[in-house]
């Protein structure tokens, strides 16, 4: 850009004609920009191999100098005249002076421009480098005054130089009318007192403002130029863990964020790129509902070759970083439109949800979504449920504001050099709802039990309420057709919302010079990522539980055939190394024996879902949900801590089998009975029906449980053979539950020690009372609920249990080598005591016992 009065000739710093040869015109050896002109500016030659021995090839900085002069540049003035600079400098300052073009405008006007100068400065706008011309005022020195004078004594002009009119580029007449003209126009502004100082005139230079502002721009920044301060920052944290607490409370789940590195680095000038980057090591996503099927919700998948071991014997960490994203800023350019680069890479990662923990979940973010409308004063959202009555919109109002704010590019306009996404793949597994035990019942609240009653029994509104998913609470079917209804909902959205192992594949995004806005760009991913997850729709049917996941039994099939394969090509390669033919026998047994695992234990898998599937649908024909219930908190023989095999899941089988066949003699008599004294006459004809319809359902139940059950058992037996099985399984939770204090459930600071002394209390026979306190006595623990204490010994097993209402007072006692707490009761026990002694291992546990039973009681 020549923001000044004179022409400007420039070219790529090398590339000069040959002054030698016969070709004399030397325009073509340069370009030329005129006053008030802004060009492009190109590589003559993008790369330059060096001729002689021992040069190495241009670096990039060679091939960004240029030369510029006030002159052609094969000419004497233009020769004297040329500065080289370089492009990928930013702030880097030349200054060309007009006072050399004595042999143009004569020694009188040479010297009255000695205090000018040209000042050419490379400045951004956006990514472009800029390089612009602008007037300077210079203090005139006697050394440029001697220089002046001496440059006109040259006599003769070299012979490299020419002086002939035909060597100059443009008419001789024409050139030198041009000079006088903008040294005429160069002395009227320097006599005005127009000409700007160096400092005043490199920043108007560097931010493109007052003389140097280009048509277009949108706005003058006010800055103070200087050379610049250099930020840069990196935070690294070893992470975060955010406890989410809904409204009853509980806590729903716990998000954890491991290994996290942050680093920024800017200009206050904006001379270069601002650059961002954010590193997460890994990211996990407790379920903490009770009886949650998967512990984990979302983790990041290890992958098969991960032997089980954290990296550095550090938990819930990988050997490259979960997620990475990469911001890189361009400077301001002078349309307002913001110029950026991006970067995400995130690795593969796995997905476990039940049905239960979306609601829940949706129910907390829209508690969060109202409470924030409510403090920052805005409207309030009413949804469909509300049953209210909206007016219609004003249609044309909308489209004209929408259209003025498209008429302002500004910052909403995005330039994208680069948006590069990576490919990830998603593993998905879905299963059902567990039921609630009536003590889990109690603590979670009547909301959230009816959430997962009502997801249990399938009564999903799609579209309808607040959320994506609603659920209807607290139905009961009263007529028969609602029953048949109710029952094949049940039976649909168990079949379409279990799957196992699905693997979701998303492509990655591409995009290079893209000028978009950010309503178009999210419109763009959106499309992107819904073209991917409908090319995956039938992996996603093939892996539905219904179907026995015929994908996962194809993938079993292919990672057998592939380690038959390699594996005996592995010990051949081997063999010939070692010299050794054992290898190659070995690389024959384990391909041969993975291929039978994968195909036995993938053949057995999937069998075992189809009878799973068979039983539980049958268990919802019973009309019996007391069963289906009782049936649903037998956990599955694959989801226990110990590894199965063939002879656990045989005998397991077995006493199912059983049970079923018991249960559904029993029902024929139980079910009359309990109905008649319900509801009379009406009740006993009722729980006839259903007992004869479990006195036939209930034994297939269960003879269908034993041949899952067997089934699982045979794959447990093959897999168990192999380390590498089913990793992701390995999966621990961050830390246990929260505990939550007292009657009120007060939430205070987390403590490992609560947490799980409240889990214990959990399960066992304080189960759904509020948790209070604990004291660990080293060989047993005391547990503290709002209304009971309850002691375990060491092995698991209740030593003592006891009411706060049957007891007066607490104390200590100390006698020879041994301490105890007394704790005296109401009434006196059979035996004719008063009271029951705590043995403790030392005076100070002692004390902590009676302290904490004293505050209890108080």
């Amino acid at each position: 850009e020549n923001h000044s009065p004179f022409q400007l000739y420039y070219s790529q710093d090398g590339i000069l004609a040959n002054p030698t040869s016969s070709e004399r015109d030397f325009s073509k050896s340069c370009d030329v920009i005129n006053p008030g002109g802004r060009t492009s500016y190109s590589l003559d030659v993008p790369w330059r191999q060096g001729k002689y021995e021992d040069r190495s090839p241009a670096s990039h900085q060679d091939l960004l100098l240029v030369r510029c002069a006030l002159a052609p540049l094969g000419t004497r003035e233009g020769a004297e005249s040329t500065k080289v600079i370089c492009f990928d400098r930013v702030g880097e300052v030349i200054r060309l002076s007009p006072s050399k073009l004595s042999t143009t405008l004569g020694s009188f006007v040479a010297a009255e421009l000695l205090g000018v100068r040209v000042l050419g400065l490379v400045a951004t706008d956006g990514p472009t480098r800029v390089l612009r011309f602008i007037l300077m005022q210079k203090e005139v020195t006697p050394s440029s005054v001697i220089g002046n004078a001496m440059r006109e004594t040259i006599y003769p002009v070299p012979s490299f130089i020419s002086t002939e009119s035909s060597s100059i580029p443009q008419d001789e007449q024409s050139r030198h009318e041009r000079v006088l003209s903008a040294a005429s126009e160069t002395s009227r502004l320097l006599n005005t007192g127009r000409i700007l100082n160096e400092f005043a005139a490199t920043r108007e230079a560097f931010f493109g403002i007052g003389g140097c502002k280009s048509s277009g721009q949108y706005e003058q920044r006010k800055c103070s130029y200087g050379v610049g301060d250099e930020f840069s920052c990196k935070l690294v944290f070893s992470g975060f863990i955010f406890s989410i607490i809904d409204s009853s409370p509980s806590e729903l789940a716990v998000l954890s964020l491991h290994d996290i590195e942050a680093f920024a680095s800017w200009n206050t000038l904006g001379k270069d790129y601002a650059k961002t980057k954010l590193t997460v090591g890994w990211i996990q996503l407790d379920n903490h509902c009770p009886n949650a099927p998967y512990p984990v919700a979302f983790s990041p998948s290890r992958g098969k070759n991960f032997d089980g071991n954290d990296i550095h014997g550090k938990p819930f960490s990988l050997k490259i970083p979960f997620l990475e994203v990469q911001v890189d800023v361009a400077p301001r350019h002078r349309t307002g439109i913001r110029v950026l680069s991006a970067a995400v890479i995130m690795r593969n990662l796995s997905i476990f949800l039940d049905l239960a923990f979306i609601m829940r979940v949706q129910r907390f973010l829209l508690g969060v979504q109202d409470n924030l409308i409510g403090a920052i004063g805005g409207t309030n959202w009413n949804f469909i449920d509300s049953q209210e009555v909206w007016e219609h919109p004003d249609i044309e109002g909308l489209i004209r504001q929408k259209i003025a704010r498209g008429k302002d590019i500004g910052m909403k306009t995005i330039f994208i050099q680069r948006l590069s996404i990576m490919p990830c793949s998603v593993r998905l597994s879905v299963a059902p709802v567990r039921t609630l035990t009536k003590y889990q019942e109690q603590f979670e609240g009547k909301e959230s039990s009816a959430i997962h009653a009502a997801v249990r029994k399938g009564d999903l509104l799609v579209g309808e309420g607040s959320g994506v998913i609603g659920v209807k609470l607290g139905s009961k079917n009263r007529t028969a057709l609602a029953v048949v209804r109710g029952m094949m909902k049940s039976i649909l959205v168990d079949a379409l919302l279990r799957c196992d192992g699905a693997s979701l594949n998303f492509e990655g995004v591409a995009l290079w010079n893209h000028l978009s806005n950010k309503e178009q760009l999210t419109t763009y991913l959106g499309a992107h990522y819904l073209a991917s997850l409908i090319s995956n729709v039938p992996a996603l049917l093939g892996s539905l539980a219904a179907f026995g996941n015929p994908v996962g039994l194809i993938r079993d099939l292919g990672d057998g055939m592939s380690d038959f394969v390699n594996e005996p090509m592995k010990g051949f390669k081997k063999s010939i190394q070692e010299m050794d033919p054992s290898f190659v026998m070995s690389g024959v047994a384990r391909g041969t024996g993975s291929l039978a695992r994968h195909t036995l234990g993938g053949v057995a898998d999937s069998a075992a879902m189809l009878t799973e599937t068979a039983a539980k649908n049958m268990a919802v024909l019973t009309l019996d949900r007391k069963y289906a219930q009782r049936r649903d908190r037998v956990m599955r023989l694959k989801n226990n801590r110990t590894r199965a095999d063939f002879v656990g899941g045989f005998e397991s089988g077995l006493l199912k089998l059983v049970h079923g066949i018991l249960e559904g003699v029993t029902g024929v008599v139980s079910k009359p009975i309990r109905g008649a004294e319900r509801n009379g006459v009406e009740g006993f004809a009722k729980g006839v029906g259903k007992g004869l319809l479990g006195l036939l359902v209930k034994p297939v139940i269960g003879a269908t449980d034993a041949i899952t059950d067997t089934l699982i058992g045979v794959k447990e037996s093959v897999d168990g053979m192999n380390p590498q099985h089913d990793i992701e399984t390995l999966q621990t939770q961050v830390r246990p539950r929260r505990a939550l204090y007292g009657v009120d459930r007060a939430i205070r600071n987390y403590r490992l020690d609560d947490a799980t002394a409240a889990t214990i209390q959990a399960r066992s026979r304080l189960g759904g009372e509020e948790y209070l306190s604990h004291v660990d006595m080293t060989q047993n623990v005391a547990l503290m609920s709002v209304r009971k204490l309850l002691i375990f010994s060491g092995n698991g097993e209740e030593v003592l249990l006891l009411p706060y209402k049957m007891i007066t007072k607490v104390e200590t006692h100390e006698g020879a080598d041994r301490y105890s707490v007394k704790i005296y009761l109401k009434e006196p026990k059979p035996d004719g005591t008063d009271y029951e002694e705590v043995m403790c291992p030392n005076l100070e546990i002692a004390d902590l016992l009676q302290k904490e039973l004293s505050n209890v009681l108080s």
